[in-house]
């Protein structure tokens, strides 16, 4: 049953044994996954109903916006949440990144990968992101050919692969069998604006939730989970009051960015476009350092992936990636920042007349190839209910970019604080402070130079980077919202144990990407979705449910 907060009554009181705050992808699992337990479970979404929440209660400071995007601009309210956004990549911690690496400050996971690994495919299942095969023998066979012919070096691994969903909008997709399960209700637009405790704090008594501002409820339960995104679950702790010394620190995104150049010798096989495998599910390769050459280099998790050419230096003489450049004002704000590369941000610098006259010369040199490409996008991207999630095309002059995701360093001065301004219904907003470690950038570096060596060592071609770029040029991957609430063995070094559970507070669970403890070089949406499957089976035992709840050998069907 789906219900709109509107329809509810103010001063009213809904009961559940289950409570989630969040229809994103996390409390959607969750509450799907309990769907057959027997238990009440009651989904809160902010989003959703012809009165909803006004958008401004995501806004908030950013300290540095010229390196973190605006808080608005990766967050979604309405169910669904931030699968609304997202372009469908799926990728699993490495076993590393689950473990104590001593020369990774607050590194460590409570639970290892091995007893972790089966929570993914079931993951992949609600993603859409195929099976849980992430290399590529496993995924296209022993006879698939290597990414660069000739390339093999005990620093690099360049076999894995990154998954992608279709990309799976989880309101949608999933709409109708929230509808029909029989002991879940659904409210939309309705926020979560506070979380009373009993007097003595250890435990949560109620939620408040308003449908505007004035007509207000409250729910109460006898487990309660928060899963409204990192930014929004941590709001709602520091502005209730829980969760002890470490809620809001330890803040980590991503860092990504462009500073390298490959040129291949002539021969050489590359590999760079999207491969599907048997399912239809689009894969594409990466490169990244071996756990031996990140424990010798002291080095966080770094992934590098070759790219099409820097699409703001016209020298590529590629329509497509003109007219790329040219229309980036008119794409969705993550591709266009994704997009502006190697200097050209934002609006055009100061006498770039001659550089959109290049690039007009491109398009109009070769308009059969640019329609051939936008036929093929069209087909395949914008009609396409899988659809091939990016440009992947190469330069006349054989040179290819490379991009590299990063891991962060855990930081506990990197950290998300409450303002004194309140949003429309009395919250706090948030200021956050994104830090980034030397530790971090130099991890890029090295990441880069591996590479650079073992293309030599090859003989397979060379890389040229800028080091200074990496230093001074990367982004936060401001969707990546993750840390300020990490699991821990005990309340000395986090916020929740190892099944997600608030130290402080018995009945009051996370999840999501805040309990993360360190962020991998993984997007984090297929971590986040394998956490909150396995959360269910923990509630369920917990509360003393039943049926097939949270289990990793059964496979959800989703009703088209």
């Amino acid at each position: 049953m789906i219900i709109k907060g509107s329809e509810l009554p103010e001063g009213g009181r809904i009961e559940a044994d289950v409570a989630i705050v969040g229809g994103g992808p996390a409390g959607i699992t969750l509450a799907l996954e309990l769907a057959d337990s027997g238990l009440q479970v009651l989904l809160m979404e902010g989003g959703g109903g012809r009165t909803s929440p006004r958008a401004d209660s995501f806004t908030g400071e950013v300290a540095d916006g010229t390196r973190h995007p605006p808080l608005t601009l990766y967050r979604h309210r309405g169910l669904g949440g931030a699968s609304a956004l997202w372009g469908g990549r799926c990728v699993p911690f490495a076993p590393v990144d689950f473990e104590v690496r001593p020369h990774i400050p607050w590194s460590g996971w409570p639970i290892g990968a091995t007893e972790f690994a089966p929570w993914y495919a079931r993951a992949g299942a609600w993603c859409e992101s195929g099976p849980s095969r992430f290399r590529v023998a496993e995924a296209l066979g022993p006879d698939a050919p290597p990414a660069v012919t000739g390339l093999t070096d005990p620093d690099i691994e360049s076999d894995g692969l990154e998954r992608f969903s279709r990309p799976t909008h989880f309101g949608r997709r999933y709409r109708r069998m929230l509808a029909a399960a029989p002991r879940l209700r659904v409210v939309v637009g309705a926020m979560c604006v506070g979380v009373d405790t009993m007097a003595s704090g250890r435990a949560v008594e109620a939620l408040r939730f308003a449908v505007r501002p004035g007509h207000l409820f409250t729910v109460r339960a006898r487990a309660y989970v928060l899963a409204a995104g990192g930014l929004e679950t941590t709001r709602l702790l520091l502005a209730s009051g829980i969760g002890g010394e470490w809620v809001g620190r330890f803040y980590m995104c991503h860092l990504e960015g462009k500073a390298a150049w490959a040129r291949f010798r002539p021969g050489t096989s590359v590999i760079f476009a999207y491969e599907r495998d048997g399912g239809g599910v689009y894969l594409r390769r990466h490169f990244a350092l071996s756990p031996d050459a990140q424990r010798r280099l002291r080095t966080t998790n770094v992934i590098l992936r070759i790219e099409p050419p820097a699409i703001a230096d016209p020298s590529h003489v590629n329509p497509v990636l003109s007219a790329l450049w040219l229309s980036r004002t008119f794409l969705k704000p993550e591709y266009a920042r994704k997009l502006a590369s190697f200097g050209y941000r934002g609006a055009l610098p100061v006498g770039a007349s001659a550089l959109v006259l290049r690039h007009l010369a491109n398009v109009t040199g070769n308009l059969p190839e640019l329609a051939r490409f936008s036929a093929d996008w069209l087909l395949r991207h914008t009609l396409a209910r899988r659809k091939l999630p990016y440009v992947a095309t190469a330069a006349t002059n054989g040179a290819f970019s490379l991009d590299y995701n990063a891991e962060q360093v855990p930081n506990p001065e990197s950290r998300v604080t409450l303002t004194d301004k309140r949003d429309v219904f009395g919250v706090p907003r948030l200021h956050v402070n994104w830090q980034v470690t030397p530790q971090d950038t130099e991890s890029i570096v090295a990441a880069h130079r591996a590479l650079a060596s073992a293309l030599a060592r090859s003989g397979t071609g060379r890389l040229e980077f800028d080091e200074d770029a990496i230093r001074g040029g990367y982004n936060a991957i401001g969707g990546h919202h993750i840390g300020t609430a990490r699991m821990a063995d005990d309340p000395s070094a986090g916020v929740v144990d190892r099944d997600c559970r608030v130290f402080t507070v018995e009945n009051l669970w996370l999840a999501g990407s805040a309990v993360f403890p360190t962020s991998s070089h993984a997007n984090p949406t297929l971590t986040i979705v394998a956490l909150a499957a396995r959360l269910a089976a923990h509630l369920a035992a917990q509360l003393g449910g039943h049926g097939q709840t949270g289990r990793a050998d059964t496979l959800p069907q989703a009703a088209e």
